[in-house]
């Protein structure tokens, strides 16, 4: 028994601490949670603290030593993080942006992202995609709206959300010509500089790719709705 407490129960925290490292890693490898958030690191501070304490009842200085090295890693990453995070402020239409389509973005990674790329005021008619051209920019359409054309057909309008999502990241050919049609407000970065923020961050990449994918099959069931309304009137 130490201060009071029985050895059984030191020992069960150095159990929780070993379930701990066992759960953060697991959540790590499945996607869960990412290498550079909060909880990955919180997670192995408090399995590092848990069985540090175990270790009381049951002491090898081997393992002492990791642990509390463990912690003070830990620390230190929390606090370059929280730094970052403080010193990476967003605007409120980039904070609109990450919340309606990168919400797994991280304040740090939000701001290279918008580092890399740029906010413009465009006047109606201004192209945005060219049909069977290479798509060179990941476009969002944060005001306003813009038309389709295929075959210099207009087929349909685009209010808000991702143009060129699903080709610009291999600078595929663009299925449509998109247009603005009144004055709108865009955010653009290029191809190159999505692949080289990509290369540099696989979790960048992870939220980049299910963000874009969110936004496209939000687009095709808003589609298919539209579709059913114009079949159910002519009937």
């Amino acid at each position: 028994m130490l201060y009071g407490i029985p050895e059984h129960v030191y020992h069960w925290i150095g159990y929780c601490g070993v379930a701990l490292y066992l759960g953060a890693y697991a959540l790590l490898q499945t996607g869960v949670i990412r290498g550079q958030g909060y909880p990955y690191v919180i997670l192995n501070f408090l399995a590092a603290s848990f069985v540090l304490v175990g270790l009381t009842v049951a002491f090898n200085l081997a393992s002492a030593i990791i642990q509390i090295f463990w912690i003070v890693i830990s620390l230190v990453g929390l606090a370059r993080m929280l730094l970052l995070d403080r010193m990476a402020r967003l605007n409120e239409e980039e904070n609109a942006l990450v919340a309606r389509i990168f919400p797994d973005f991280s304040r740090t990674t939000a701001r290279k992202f918008f580092d890399h790329g740029i906010w413009l005021d465009a006047e109606p008619g201004i192209r945005i995609t060219q049909e069977n051209e290479p798509v060179t920019h990941l476009t969002y359409l944060a005001k306003g709206s813009a038309d389709v054309f295929s075959s210099s057909e207009r087929i349909g309008t685009v209010v808000g959300g991702l143009v060129g999502e699903m080709n610009v990241m291999q600078k595929g050919a663009a299925s449509a010509t998109v247009r603005t049609a009144e004055p709108s407000r865009l955010f653009m970065i290029s191809s190159e500089a999505l692949s080289e923020l990509a290369k540099a961050d696989v979790e960048f990449r992870r939220a980049l790719d299910s963000g874009m994918h969110l936004d496209t099959r939000s687009k095709l069931i808003a589609a298919n709705k539209a579709l059913t309304r114009q079949k159910a009137a002519a009937e």
